[in-house]
């Protein structure tokens, strides 16, 4: 994207979000439930169909709108939900072999971003995330956005109390990964 997308593009999630209440304050990720402040539930965010409906039909959103077509009514309709994910559970487990060799990259950077999301949160309390079959997510083949975040995770996750775990039935994977500062 070149800066004047990016710039439309924030300027799209500014307004999807804010249509939910939720805006640069950080309380307004809260709300009250039976006297008591909670984070809000996955019902109180937006999902990717909010984010299309907003963006109109100019000629500047149309790129935008095209590419979230397989997210909205294509293939990858699943991931236009709310997520049914308890993600204050002490073990979180997201298995997204099902997802299909095409569609995994979207599964395993939605998945590594939440799980890093989580690491981060108190470095008191130790946290480990177990990646299996990473050469699918840092190999030759793989997505270099998603590669590179993944590195950045192995590179940062001790200054957050956390230990990350790259598995594979065979070695030689790791061997031809693209980011061999991982192993």
């Amino acid at each position: 994207m070149d800066e004047e997308e990016k710039a439309i593009l924030e300027d799209k999630l500014i307004e999807c979000y804010g249509n939910k209440g939720i805006t640069f304050d950080d309380e307004t990720l809260f709300k009250e439930v039976d006297g008591e402040i909670v984070f809000k539930e996955s019902i109180d965010m937006p999902i990717l169909e909010d984010l299309y409906n907003i963006l109109g039909d100019t000629e500047k959103t149309k790129v935008f709108k095209i590419k979230l077509i397989p997210f909205i009514k294509g293939s990858l309709m699943y991931l236009n939900h709310y997520t049914n994910i308890e993600i204050n559970n002490k073990l979180i487990v997201a298995d997204i072999y099902e997802l299909g060799e095409e569609n995994i990259k979207y599964g395993m950077y939605i998945f590594t971003e939440l799980f890093s999301d989580k690491i981060k949160k108190d470095r008191s309390v130790k946290k480990a995330i177990y990646l299996d079959e990473i050469w699918r997510l840092i190999g030759v083949t793989s997505n270099k956005y998603v590669a590179k975040f993944i590195y950045k995770i192995f590179k940062t996750i001790r200054k957050y109390g956390g230990s990350a775990v790259a598995i594979t039935q065979d070695i030689s994977d790791l061997f031809s990964l693209e980011h061999r500062n991982i192993w």
